[in-house]
């Protein structure tokens, strides 16, 4: 099971740039070895940024949790591992043509790249360890 994350930490993140926010994300999924996304009853939900349909990710499963509401109450916080995140998830979405809305906070603000973008910094923060 994963640790929880200290509230006080979750609300500093929630006030960071977008793009502090990805780098952080992308830096949890590498030490922990999975991400989490919301799961409805037609697979993973969507939001959507400037008309470009995204999956949205995030690095804890509490930061997932607090999106569990309104109309997606009866979502399923639901973790994803990096190898199967590799393995499936990124070929996935660029055949469905679907982004990634990168750890968006509550006021649906969140950096929005393409799934094969995403894999690039994730080899690029690998390589640099």
């Amino acid at each position: 099971m994963t640790a929880p994350i200290d509230q006080t930490l979750l609300a500093q993140l929630e006030t960071q740039a977008s793009d502090k926010r990805y780098d952080y994300l992308v830096q949890q999924l590498i030490a922990r070895g999975e991400l989490w996304i919301l799961v409805g009853d037609g697979g993973s939900v969507l939001l959507n940024s400037d008309g470009d349909d995204c999956v949205p990710v995030w690095p804890h499963q509490s930061s997932a949790s607090a999106w569990v509401k309104d109309e997606w109450a009866d979502c399923t916080v639901t973790a994803i591992s990096l190898s199967d995140w590799q393995a499936r998830w990124t070929e996935g979405l660029l055949s469905d043509g679907l982004s990634l809305a990168v750890f968006p906070n509550l006021d649906e603000e969140a950096l929005v790249v393409s799934p094969d973008a995403f894999d690039e910094d994730i080899y690029d923060a690998v390589s640099a360890q």
